[in-house]
C-alpha cells in the first residue's frame, strides 16, 4: 500500500523483509556459525559479527518468536515509528549491544537474536508516543522500565525459554538496545520539533502549502 501524502513511510515493508531473512538464516546453520557473536572470533577480526550475530538464531523456534515480535511491532506502533526512524535503530542497536556484551559480559562466548534490537524498537516507539499520548506511553514506559530493572535482578529466570530455543535469555542484550531505542527516541522528537519550527518559520503548514499570510 502506497504511503499518503505528507505521510512518514511506514516499517512494514522493512519489517517483512527482516521476517524472510530470519526464517531463511535459520534453516542455514553454516550461516549461524559464521554470523554469530563469538568473542573469540571477533577478537581475532570478525567484526562483522558485531552486527551480523542480532539477524541469526538459536533454531527456528527462536527465530519465529522474533519474526512474530518484529511484524506486529511494526504493524501496531507504524504512526509512532516511521521507517526512517525504525531503520536508525534497527542498524545502530547491533553495535551498542555488542559492545556492551563485549565490555560487561566478557565471559560469554557466543550470542545471536533480535530480541535486543526488538526491545530498542519499542522503546523508541514509546517514547515518541508521549506527546501524543502521555499517560498511555507513560504507562507503557513505566513498565517496560520496571521490567528491564527485573530481568537485571536474581529474581529473573533467563533459563525460561530453554525448552524452545535451546538456550537462556540474555537481559543485557535487552538492556542495551533498551538505551539506544530510547536515545533515539529522544533525539526523533527533538529532529521532529526542529523540522516543525522551521516549517512553521518558512511559512508553511504541513500538507496545505503556504498559509494564507505567506
Amino acid at each position: 500500500m502506497l504511503n499518503k501524502p505528507g505521510l512518514p513511510a511506514s516499517p512494514v515493508p522493512g519489517a517483512v523483509g527482516l521476517v524472510a531473512l530470519f526464517l531463511i538464516l535459520a534453516c542455514i546453520p553454516a550461516a549461524t556459525e559464521l554470523l554469530r557473536y563469538q568473542r573469540e572470533a571477533i577478537a581475532h577480526g570478525e567484526l562483522w559479527r558485531l552486527f551480523t550475530a542480532h539477524f541469526v538464531h538459536l533454531n527456528f523456534s527462536h527465530a519465529l518468536i522474533n519474526s512474530i515480535g518484529t511484524f506486529m511491532l511494526a504493524l501496531v506502533l507504524t504512526r509512532e515509528l516511521p521507517a526512517r526512524d525504525w531503520w536508525m535503530v534497527t542498524l545502530t542497536a547491533p553495535f551498542v549491544i555488542s559492545a556492551g556484551l563485549w565490555f560487561k559480559q566478557p565471559e560469554m562466548l557466543a550470542y545471536v537474536g533480535f530480541s535486543g534490537v526488538l526491545h530498542g524498537l519499542l522503546y523508541c516507539a514509546v517514547i515518541r508516543l508521549l506527546p501524543q499520548a502521555p499517560v498511555l506511553a507513560g504507562v507503557v514506559l513505566l513498565a517496560l522500565v520496571g521490567r528491564q530493572v527485573w530481568e537485571q535482578t536474581g529474581y529473573y529466570d533467563p533459563e525460561y525459554l530453554r525448552g524452545l530455543i535451546h538456550g537462556r535469555v540474555m537481559p543485557d542484550a535487552h538492556l542495551f538496545g533498551a538505551i539506544t531505542g530510547a536515545l533515539w527516541g529522544l533525539w526523533s522528537l527533538w529532529r521532529d520539533r526542529q523540522n516543525l519550527a522551521k516549517a512553521g518559520a518558512s511559512g508553511y503548514s504541513a500538507g496545505t502549502g503556504p498559509t494564507p499570510d505567506a
